[in-house]
């Protein structure tokens, strides 16, 4: 940030921690706890005001730690360090015939190839495809896979199959020692010519470990879950991410980085974890190495453009989140600094919005069917307090957006990012479930190109959406026959159960939508005396 930008933040978030503390007086002690039950039960009316606090402050906790986070931003300019010449570099993507179509290796290896600064294309090919070997030889793309290999295909550990991780150690394994600093990219991400010139002269500081680049996905007018997901990436890959690596302490993506073989070496490679890059990373910075982000697109790929697509990543991200933070942060933590213990623990618990959800259906029935209420709180003072906080946030992270990747288009108020992040809520609940499971969620890749199957947009991937979705919508219901008619918790219940009971529809909604649009400009075109014009379908 500027000084004029830091100054402009800093009353922003003045007023915003104002309105905060305002709104934290009226919750806690202006309202309170309310009063349901009494003697040895008292402790009940606790547990339920916590529980809805929770509900209530987690979102709010949230804004506040990426806000904390953006006030780091450093000005980065366009142009980075020129790279010295004579570096021993691979550039790396792996192939999963399984889940990615081979027609992604006709846009991607050329582009690899072609990279500015010399280096060696490699394709890690988990099949072992006969075509792949042909294709990898017409563009002079070396090739290596561990299919058949017993000792790169162990059940666990540093070699298991089936893991992106494992799949990467195999090859460090066998080639890695050839090399100074590996970039990697997913099959689906075509790169610029200036991707290594723009990414490794930052490696002249000898303690950087690796150097991420912003994951953006060039599909986003295929559907409305692919324009969904690629806006839920906006401020992560913008404010967030700016924010930590103004503190040499970006997080490693996998997507697309560059990476430091002596550092990858020094804690033993890639993580054992199906989400092995945000572990493998905390690693690095626990063993005292930095890490730079360079906010600026080199290379464009797919997003999920199905629901089932969306979900599958969306489950293993949360998953692979929740799992590091209970089975793994804690011994790392240590070996950090305190920032970068405190900043990774309240990342780390983005994706409990799922259980925030369920929490917020469980209040809600509390009410509804028992009678029992959680704060004393009007309803006139809650969003009094409430949508000034909302609308405070919304102006803040719309001035953030000058900082995303792509400022000029990542920009507005993202309807389709705040539409798919409802339907991913239940899909972190069901993550938070299995964590519970003795059988651990597997590493899966997103299915791209022509993989994408028709069953995926079959309606039995909405069980948890229509069941959630019908508890906390009886609940309003209910109220014309028991009397409970508080309208705080009648608003509550009808806006949670139609956000998800509508998540399965609203994709054809918006289709239909369009093509009315469409027909009225064809109609409008038409007596104007003009040929109409088809503009590309969302779906």
């Amino acid at each position: 940030m500027t000084q004029k930008d830091k100054i402009i933040f800093a009353s922003f978030m003045s007023v915003a921690l104002t309105a905060i503390s305002v709104f934290g007086y009226l919750w806690f002690f202006k309202g309170g706890m309310a009063h349901n039950f009494y003697g040895p039960w008292h402790f009940l009316d606790i547990v339920i005001f916590i529980m809805v606090s929770y509900v209530i402050w987690h979102p709010i906790f949230m804004k506040v730690v990426t806000y904390t986070i953006s006030s780091h931003i450093k000005p980065q300019p366009e142009e980075s360090p020129r790279p010295k010449p004579g570096s021993k570099v691979a550039f790396v993507t792996t192939f999963v015939p399984a889940s990615e179509s081979v027609d992604l290796l006709h846009k991607t290896l050329p582009a690899m190839v072609r990279a500015n600064y010399a280096h060696d294309t490699w394709l890690l090919d988990e099949g072992d495809d006969e075509e792949v070997r042909i294709i990898c030889k017409r563009y002079g793309v070396k090739h290596f896979s561990r299919h058949g290999i017993p000792d790169y295909n162990q059940d666990k550990g540093k070699f298991a199959k089936k893991t992106k991780g494992g799949n990467h150690n195999s090859w460090y394994n066998s080639h890695g020692d050839e090399y100074d600093f590996v970039a990697q990219i997913d099959t689906d991400f075509i790169p610029r010519k200036d991707f290594l010139t723009k990414t490794l002269g930052f490696f002249d500081d000898p303690l950087i470990a690796f150097v991420g680049t912003p994951q953006i996905y060039g599909n986003i007018d295929d559907s409305v879950i692919a324009h969904g997901s690629a806006q839920q990436t906006y401020s992560f890959y913008g404010p967030l991410l700016r924010g930590m690596s103004g503190q040499n302490n970006s997080m490693l993506i996998g997507a697309n980085h560059v990476i430091r073989v002596k550092a990858l070496k020094s804690v033993s490679h890639y993580s054992a974890h199906i989400t092995e890059d945000l572990l493998t990373g905390m690693k690095l910075h626990s063993n005292g190495w930095n890490s730079i982000y360079y906010p600026y697109p080199l290379a464009i790929g797919e997003g999920p453009t199905s629901w089932k697509s969306y979900f599958s990543q969306q489950k293993r991200w949360a998953y692979g989140c929740m799992n590091i933070l209970f089975g793994h942060s804690y011994r790392l933590f240590s070996k950090m600094t305190f920032r970068q213990s405190i900043y990774y623990f309240c990342i780390q618990q983005h994706y409990f919005s799922g259980l925030v959800m369920v929490l917020g259906i469980v209040s809600l029935c509390l009410y509804f069917y028992a009678g029992i209420i959680s704060v004393n709180l009007s309803i006139f003072e809650f969003l009094g307090s409430y949508i000034v906080l909302i609308l405070l946030f919304n102006c803040i992270d719309l001035w953030l957006q000058r900082f995303n990747a792509r400022p000029k288009t990542e920009r507005g108020f993202m309807w389709y990012g705040m539409y798919i992040g409802v339907a991913a809520w239940p899909i972190y609940f069901q993550a938070f479930l299995a964590l519970f499971n003795t059988t651990k969620l597997r590493y899966k890749v997103t299915p791209k190109g022509k993989k994408i199957k028709s069953n995926d947009m079959a309606l039995s991937l909405f069980a948890p959406h229509f069941i959630l979705g019908a508890i906390a919508l009886s609940g309003a219901v209910s109220s014309l026959f028991t009397g409970r008619t508080a309208i705080l918790m009648v608003f509550w219940s009808i806006v949670t159960g139609l956000g998800l009971l509508i998540v399965p529809v609203l994709p054809h909604l918006i289709r239909i939508s369009r093509r009315l649009f469409n027909k009225k400009a064809y109609i409008s075109s038409t007596l104007a005396g003009d040929e109409p014009v088809k503009s590309k379908q969302i779906l």
